[in-house]
Order: C-alpha cells, then sequence, then structure tokens
C-alpha cells in the first residue's frame, strides 16, 4: 500500500512540475488593438508560445463568446492566459495537464455542467483521430449518447469545419471510471503527445463545447476542435 502511495505522490509530483513549466513558457508579442472572440484570442496565444505549446479544452457553456483585447508584450503562457482571461467575466481557466489548459465558466447551468460531469464507466479507443472525437463525442462515449437518446436534455451536434470524419493519426487511449470532461482533456494531452502528427504533417487539437440558442427546440450542445500549436511545435514533441 505504501509502495502504491509513493509511485502515486511521485506522478503527482511529477504531472504538477510538468504543469507549471507549461505556465512558464515564453509567449511573443501579439499587438493586436482591437478585439477578438476568446476563442480565436487563446488560439493567437498558442501560435505565439516560443519554447513549447499548449492545447486548449474550451466551456463556453451557454454563455455569449467575450470579445478580448490581445496587445501583449513578451510574457509567460500564464500571464498571456490572465490578461485574456481578465477581459472574460465569469471565466476562468486552469493547467490540467502538462499540454493542455481549461477555460470554463464560473458558473455553470445544469444542462451544461451535467452533460460535463457525466459519468462515464470506460473510455476506450483505438488509432481514432482526436478531431472525430471532439467533433462527435457521443460516437464514442455510450453514456454521452445514452445521454442524448433518452431526450432527458437539450439535443446535440457535431462541430463544423473539416474535422469531421477526419483521416490521419489517431489516438489510443483506455480510461475507467472518468467524467466527459476528463475523456476530453485526456484525449487532448495524448494527441498533443502524438509523434505520428510529426510524419504526418498533421496539428494536434483541443476541444471547444457550447450551448446554442435555438428557438423552437432549446439550447443545442456544439461540439468541435481547435488547434492552438504554433508552427514549429514538432521540435518540442519529445520533451
Amino acid at each position: 500500500m505504501l509502495r502504491k502511495l509513493s509511485w502515486f505522490l511521485v506522478l503527482l509530483v511529477g504531472a504538477s512540475a510538468a504543469q507549471n513549466n507549461t505556465a512558464a513558457l515564453t509567449v511573443s508579442p501579439i499587438p493586436l488593438d482591437h478585439k477578438i472572440p476568446l476563442t480565436a484570442a487563446l488560439a493567437q496565444i498558442g501560435l505565439h508560445v516560443e519554447d513549447g505549446y499548449v492545447l486548449c479544452g474550451i466551456d463556453l457553456g451557454a454563455n455569449s463568446e467575450p470579445q478580448v483585447e490581445l496587445n501583449l508584450s513578451q510574457s509567460s503562457l500564464s500571464v498571456a492566459i490572465a490578461q485574456a482571461m481578465s477581459q472574460a467575466p465569469g471565466f476562468t481557466y486552469e493547467f490540467v495537464s502538462p499540454h493542455v489548459v481549461d477555460v470554463h465558466p464560473i458558473e455553470r447551468n445544469s444542462n451544461d455542467d451535467e452533460v460535463l460531469n457525466l459519468q462515464v464507466a470506460k473510455f476506450t479507443v483505438t488509432n481514432i483521430p482526436a478531431m472525430n472525437i471532439f467533433s462527435r463525442p457521443k460516437d464514442f462515449i455510450p453514456e454521452l449518447k445514452a445521454y442524448f437518446l433518452e431526450g432527458q436534455c437539450v439535443k446535440a451536434c457535431g462541430g463544423i469545419g473539416p474535422g469531421l470524419g477526419a483521416t490521419g493519426p489517431g489516438v489510443t487511449l483506455s480510461l475507467q471510471n472518468v467524467t466527459v470532461k476528463q475523456v476530453l482533456d485526456a484525449v487532448a494531452e495524448a494527441d498533443a503527445v502524438l509523434a505520428a502528427h510529426a510524419i504526418d504533417h498533421s496539428l494536434p487539437v483541443g476541444w471547444v463545447h457550447s450551448l446554442k440558442p435555438d428557438p423552437r427546440n432549446g439550447p443545442v450542445h456544439a461540439w468541435s476542435f481547435l488547434s492552438t500549436v504554433p508552427r514549429n511545435w514538432t521540435r518540442f514533441l519529445s520533451e
């Protein structure tokens, strides 16, 4: 028991140190003098990271997406994100793994919170592109599919863009007793370190979730993906 606990503490400390290293990454100046959507701002911050890379897990909930300015001098990743987030009232962020930072509402409504915190007994994928998982999570998470089919919540739709049915490098992952949000974060982290991206010249992606208004049917869950890595990101794949 003590040995298992010791290994757990070692892993926990190692993960925490890696997250601290990510927060300290250098972001080059971003001289934007106009407001842009928060997701676009986070993408710009990621593109300007000089000595590493980071992906984002973004939950907008039912909120209107904040518009923020990015007039940044050279700074650390944590400072750059904090400056952007300071212009997004009602939102917060946290570094959840060595290559993933989560952005989400401080207070979630019941539909949003219920879906992302839905318990998943087992999640297993083999060589599935993260873009496909993020665009259609219910196709890979049985509990999520059952939840929507039972009609206990608002409807869901896939993300827009070229990720639907994407081919290319895929993640292989097996998880037990996790939430939907933890699944999405784990897929993003696995995609972030997928060496096959360098061979295939493809990009790792993070996830985006929101509740879109629909006057006829009520809010609809929308799922999509976002790449935030700089052009030279493959240099840091093994670090």
